[in-house]
């Protein structure tokens, strides 16, 4: 059972891994505005966002992005082109890796015991992205009592973020 589901896991991913726009990142440059819907146990809100992505050299681009709500100030990060794929530095000593997954932009990371999950990606001229944040320090454990035991974890999705840019 351990290994079915390995495979299957496997190759359900596999072909999805190395797929990449070609004409990224020179297609998503722009001046980007839309809102970001925030939802979570605590109620929904909407917030406007902006992301600006300029062309600073061969492999450096801006990416500024903006939460424009109280206290919030643009974040000024750089999305670079590394030898085996695409960064997004914070220019704080933060560096997150990107990755290409279908047609999306995807990066996770951890961040004060939230994991969060976040995919950029580009329909036509509107940009979207997508923001998960699961918590880790209160999950759960089950599994089976088989010989091959699978233990499972489970967290609870804390917010989700959804963003239309146009």
């Amino acid at each position: 059972m351990k290994h079915l589901l390995t495979a299957l896991i496997l190759i359900a991913f596999s072909p999805l891994l190395t797929a990449q726009t070609t004409d990224f990142p020179t297609s998503w440059e722009g001046n980007w505005k839309g809102e970001v819907a925030i939802f979570s146990a605590n109620g929904n809100h909407n917030v406007p966002m902006s992301l600006v992505i300029q062309p600073i050299d061969s492999v450096r681009w801006s990416w500024t992005l903006h939460y424009e709500a109280p206290h919030q100030s643009p974040r000024k990060y750089e999305l670079i082109k590394g030898k085996s794929g695409w960064n997004i530095d914070e220019k704080n000593g933060i560096v997150l890796p990107q990755q290409f997954i279908g047609n999306r932009l995807a990066s996770s990371f951890s961040v004060e015991g939230n994991l969060l999950i976040c995919y950029y990606w580009l329909e036509g001229d509107v940009l979207y992205m997508e923001l998960h944040a699961i918590a880790l320090e209160h999950g759960s454990k089950t599994g089976t009592n088989a010989e091959e035991a699978i233990e499972v974890g489970n967290h609870l999705i804390g917010s989700l973020q959804q963003a239309k840019l146009h």
